[in-house]
């Protein structure tokens, strides 16, 4: 692990053919968008997750770092959006408010998407500095609407936040996608109808829906 990601240089981003990833986006989607990662690991210990490289410990590049890297896409590649495949984007109290004053400051906003938790964009300084800042759309890993599932893959949310996120998100004009997982050990129909309930009364704009399976490794997978 190295302990301070912002000595690594610049992704080489002048070894790819960024012209063929261009027109292969653009002929699927209509629009061309780019990846970065700003940050490696994560805290949670949710138990069917997989964390082969990284496992428990977060680092954070620095927001001048990340806002370093976004101009130079924005200025060699124009991209219409970025995709920040981060597992949790700005855990880090204050990491949030100082890139969203940054990126605006050098010009850098590119629209962007995100992966985060339902219990980490519960008040309006994280939800309203990710809008400044160019986020569009938020994955929410909600994974049921049964508290009973949640609890039992130590989920560590609410349905409670996950409600007070939707809204929060909504009232910052951020989009908000669902991760869902259905097969979990134990899961009857009466969750599965729980979580059915819970997406037709938060009416996310997108759903992800994968089947439990167990990573060797993982909590879950012994």
């Amino acid at each position: 692990l190295i302990g301070e990601p912002d000595i690594l240089p610049m992704p080489a981003w002048d070894l790819l053919d960024v012209a063929m990833y261009r027109k292969i986006w653009m002929r699927k989607n209509g629009f061309f968008a780019m990846n970065m990662v700003t940050t490696r690991g994560c805290p949670y210990q949710c138990i069917w997750c997989a964390k082969p490289i990284y496992g428990n410990h977060y680092q954070n590049r620095s927001p001048q770092d990340v806002v370093t890297e976004m101009l130079y896409l924005k200025k060699s590649f124009a991209p219409d959006a970025l995709w920040f495949a981060d597992d949790i984007f700005a855990l880090k109290s204050g990491w949030l408010a100082e890139f969203a004053r940054i990126v605006k400051e050098q010009d850098a906003i590119i629209p962007y998407t995100i992966q985060t938790r339902a219990d980490l964009v519960l008040e309006e300084t994280q939800a309203f500095p990710l809008a400044s800042s160019g986020c569009r759309k938020a994955w929410l890993g909600i994974e049921s609407g049964s508290q009973k599932i949640l609890d039992a893959m130590h989920k560590g949310t609410k349905l409670e936040q996950i409600r007070q996120a939707s809204i929060l998100l909504r009232k910052a004009g951020i989009e908000q996608a669902f991760f869902l997982q259905l097969g979990f050990p134990g899961e009857d129909k009466q969750d599965i109808r729980a979580t059915i309930d819970l997406i037709k009364e938060l009416l996310p704009d997108d759903i992800g829906i994968s089947v439990t399976y167990p990573l060797p490794g993982t909590k879950f997978y012994e």
